[in-house]
C-alpha cells in the first residue's frame, strides 16, 4: 500500500520542524540518509518547501550544529568555579555527541554564528577570564579548548555512528605487527592499545587542559 497521508498545508513548514526532522533522520538512519527528498517524506511536504528555508544541505547541517549547541547548553548555569565550568561544558558536548552521534560527526565543529554558539563561546570565555587569563592568551586558550572538546566530541560521534564500539565507551582496535621488533613500544603495549575507553581519555584531556591553564595564569602573573 502507498502512503495515503495527506501532504501538509503550503507555507506551514518551520525551520524548527525541519531541524527536528533532520535530527531524527540522522539519529535513526545516519548522515547519508539526510537528503531533501528524505526530509520531504519525513515532513509530509515537498523537497522544494525545505529549500525555501535552507538553500543547501550544508546550510541545513549548520542549523543542526546550532541545535547541538542548544542541547549542550540546555539548563546550563555558570558558577564561580572556572575549573568546574570548563569541565562541565566539555562533558555536556561529549554527552550530546554520544546521544546524537551522526549529527555530531558531521556538524559539531561547524561555525554557525548563531545565538547558541555565541552563548557557548561566552560561557567558555567567561571561565577562562575568570581563571585569570587576559587578552590574546585568553583567546588562544579558548581556541585550544574549543578544538580539544569539539574535535574529541566529533570523533566520539563518528565512532558511535560507524558502530565501531563493542560497548558505548569502549573501542577495540587490533594492531597486527608483522615485525614486532620494528615497533617495540607498540608490541610491549599492544594489550593496552587493544581496548581504549575514550571517555577515560577525554576525562584526562580535560584535566590536562585545566592544569595547563592554571600554569599559564601563573606564568602570566609572574
Amino acid at each position: 500500500m502507498g502512503d495515503t497521508q495527506p501532504r501538509r498545508k503550503r507555507g506551514s513548514l518551520s525551520t524548527s520542524e525541519i531541524v527536528g526532522a533532520a535530527m531524527s533522520i540522522l539519529d535513526t538512519e545516519g548522515p547519508s540518509a539526510l537528503t531533501f527528498t528524505r526530509l520531504g517524506r519525513e515532513l509530509r511536504s515537498s523537497p522544494t518547501a525545505v529549500y525555501r528555508h535552507y538553500a543547501s544541505r550544508q546550510d541545513l547541517i549548520v542549523a543542526v550544529a546550532e541545535h547541538l549547541d542548544f542541547l549542550s547548553l540546555e539548563n546550563y548555569s555558570a558558577t564561580d568555579d572556572w575549573r568546574h565550568d570548563l569541565t562541565q561544558l566539555a562533558w555536556r558536548a561529549w554527552d550530546v555527541a554520544s546521544e546524537h552521534p551522526a549529527a555530531a560527526s558531521i556538524a559539531m565543529g561547524l561555525i554557525t554564528n548563531g545565538v547558541h554558539e555565541l552563548s557557548a563561546v561566552e560561557a567558555v570565555l567567561r571561565a577562562i577570564t575568570q581563571a585569570g587569563l587576559r587578552g590574546r592568551q585568553a583567546v588562544i586558550h579558548y581556541q585550544a579548548y574549543a578544538n580539544l572538546v569539539l574535535g574529541a566530541a566529533m570523533a566520539q560521534g563518528a565512532r558511535l555512528a560507524e558502530g565501531l564500539y563493542t560497548s558505548k565507551d569502549v573501542f577495540t582496535q587490533v594492531y597486527t605487527l608483522s615485525n614486532p621488533t620494528q615497533w617495540p613500544n607498540a608490541e610491549a603495549l599492544k594489550e593496552d592499545l587493544r581496548v581504549v575507553d575514550y571517555s577515560e581519555v577525554f576525562r584526562r584531556q580535560i584535566k590536562m587542559f585545566v592544569d595547563a591553564l592554571e600554569l599559564a595564569v601563573a606564568r602570566q602573573d609572574a
